[in-house]
């Protein structure tokens, strides 16, 4: 802990300066989470709270410290956090969704006992639940954003990049929201650069429509941004800060912000100036991204069905982070349900997947400082009458979900 926070400390000065970098080691991920979920619950902490990563860390740990008594009699718990702090320190996510299931099963009434690890001796599922005559075998996986997705990604990054610069060029501080029509891979380098010449060519307003995408540029509301900054600083590059200079601030985009901004002097990563700034905001419209992003689940659930005994029932629970650009869950939910009705099951007793749809949210609000959307998708396997382990269930609060799903709220 004290390695992460003092290279917090060195890196946040560098990357103040406008130097990209990592601000921890991807290797001691875990105690960068632990280091986050200090700060957000410790006062004289907070300078260390990092609300890029911590929107979607602090939720988790919200819900672990909510649970913590009943976590701490669960069988075998002790070995899996351990395993946590130190094999799955670089992963720190699936070892956390593991707890979380768990978590869910003891706080509906089962006895939970996670089920001791024999690499390469045997496979064995992650949990073993008991309720009086009924018996399951639960396994969990995580997803997290996919080889696909990180492309996506980077190369929406890319396309940002030439915008940056030539509006830093110009003195020009623009807003430029983008849907990509098709994959982000095919778009031309300099095609939203090309769109911002216009802009600055033409009546400073440009609006298009092509097979590439649906997207507008205008002028930011810098205006907005420096009267706040008159009494207060706010966090470079957060969520408060895009929706300062766009006006609002949507949740189905992802965003780049590049600015010539002066850091508060105790607060190196809050800015106490800004001067020029440019916003790139964008989502993907592609079906083909969408069908790329929802093509593995399949191949998942028949690897964690290898985990699964053939002696009692066994449900598999898949633990999906949704950051952005939304309208894929939706895909996802659709495409996993087709499968799941044709899947086989082979040698095991899977009888339930539940896929765990996450959210977290860039929350603005004065009086919030975590949100979260979250919807549960069941899917049963084969034809069967055994009721499900954990009906209407969400992992993120103790009571049950409401009907509806996030992505079309």
């Amino acid at each position: 802990m004290d390695a992460v926070r003092e290279r917090f400390e060195e890196r946040r000065k560098v990357w103040a300066q406008g130097q990209s970098g990592p601000l921890f080691d991807p290797e001691d991920a875990i105690f960068w989470y632990l280091l986050q979920a200090t700060a957000y619950a410790t006062p004289d902490r907070r300078h260390d709270y990092f609300e890029p990563d911590a929107f979607r860390i602090s939720p988790v740990f919200a819900r672990l410290g909510q649970m913590l008594s009943r976590l701490s009699s669960i069988v075998g718990i002790e070995d899996r956090l351990e395993t946590l702090m130190t094999k799955g320190k670089s992963q720190p996510d699936a070892g956390l969704y593991e707890i979380l299931v768990a978590g869910a099963y003891k706080s509906r009434g089962w006895n939970v006992a996670f089920v001791p690890e024999q690499p390469g001796v045997a496979k064995a599922q992650d949990l073993l639940v008991t309720k009086g005559r009924h018996r399951w075998a639960v396994e969990c996986k995580r997803v997290n954003r996919n080889k696909y997705e990180e492309q996506e990604y980077q190369r929406a990054l890319a396309l940002a990049r030439p915008i940056h610069s030539l509006a830093e060029q110009q003195g020009v501080s623009v807003l430029c929201e983008v849907m990509f029509l098709i994959e982000m891979k095919d778009v031309p380098d300099e095609y939203l650069q090309d769109h911002l010449r216009d802009y600055l060519s033409g009546p400073r307003s440009c609006v298009w429509k092509d097979e590439v995408s649906i997207g507008c540029i205008q002028s930011t509301r810098l205006d907005l941004l420096q009267q706040v900054l008159q009494y207060d600083h706010v966090f470079y590059n957060s969520s408060r800060m895009v929706e300062l200079l766009a006006g609002g601030y949507r949740q189905d985009f992802d965003h780049s912000v590049k600015a010539l901004w002066e850091p508060a002097p105790q607060h190196p990563i809050h800015a106490s100036w800004v001067s020029q700034a440019s916003v790139v905001s964008w989502r993907s419209a592609s079906p083909e991204a969408a069908e790329s992003k929802a093509r593995h689940f399949r191949a998942l659930i028949a690897k964690a069905t290898k985990q699964l005994p053939s002696d009692y029932p066994g449900v598999v629970h898949v633990g999906y982070e949704a950051l952005g650009n939304n309208s894929v869950d939706e895909q996802r939910h659709i495409r996993n349900r087709l499968e799941m009705k044709r899947f086989d099951p082979i040698d095991s007793r899977l009888r339930w997947v539940y896929a765990n749809y996450l959210m977290p949210e860039h929350t603005t609000a004065r009086n919030e400082n975590w949100a979260v959307s979250e919807t549960t998708a069941c899917y049963r396997i084969g034809k069967h009458r055994v009721p499900e382990p954990l009906p209407d269930h969400i992992i993120l609060d103790r009571e049950d979900g409401e009907p509806g799903v996030h992505w079309r709220g």
